[in-house]
């Protein structure tokens, strides 16, 4: 017996053991998309009480809750090895569930689309670089300008501004306010 039959059976009674081993591989194959149904409706029930138990466990653990049972928890790590294995019986028929679906519908995978994709980009005859447009051949030649620039300041005025500035450098530099 492998280890993980044995865990299972350990951690499952025999419901859930049922469920789960319909899960494995040539039975689960065999049934038909409404037993799967069923079946993945039982395992989320079985697993959300699960989940609940083990939270229930987890919080006696920590002192938050008053014990279920005549004495408190000492370990959850059933209760999480159980969850454990319905979820991931759980994955198993969503995996075959939507490999049937993809089936039945025809639609290809993304690999497939991927490949779908490569083949055309291979086979086009299209330029791969297409042309620039303009060039500077020569250099960048300015625009000539249709009418003189007639806002922002004066030459004047940008030099006075300029002059200010030196004189005020200056008295800082001479320790003169």
């Amino acid at each position: 017996m492998s280890t993980n039959t044995e865990s299972e059976n350990r951690s499952l009674n025999a419901t859930e053991l049922e469920m789960v081993s319909g899960t494995q591989s040539p039975a689960i194959e065999l049934q038909s998309g409404e037993q799967l149904k069923v079946l993945l409706h039982r395992l989320r029930q079985a697993h959300s009480r699960a989940n609940d138990i083990s939270a229930r466990q987890r919080r006696e653990l920590r002192g938050k809750a008053d014990p279920h049972g005549v004495k408190r928890v000492q370990d959850n790590s059933g209760s999480v090895a159980k969850a454990q294995l319905l979820f991931e019986a759980i994955q198993r028929v969503d995996k075959e569930l939507s490999r049937r679906e993809e089936i039945e519908t025809g639609r290809p995978s993304s690999a497939e689309f991927a490949r779908h994709a490569l083949e055309l980009k291979m086979s086009s005859e299209t330029n791969q670089h297409p042309n620039p447009g303009r060039s500077a051949s020569k250099g960048m030649h300015p625009k000539k300008r249709v009418a003189e620039f007639a806002g922002g300041t004066t030459r004047n005025e940008i030099g006075r501004v300029s002059q200010e500035g030196k004189v005020a450098q200056a008295r800082k530099d001479s320790g003169k306010t």
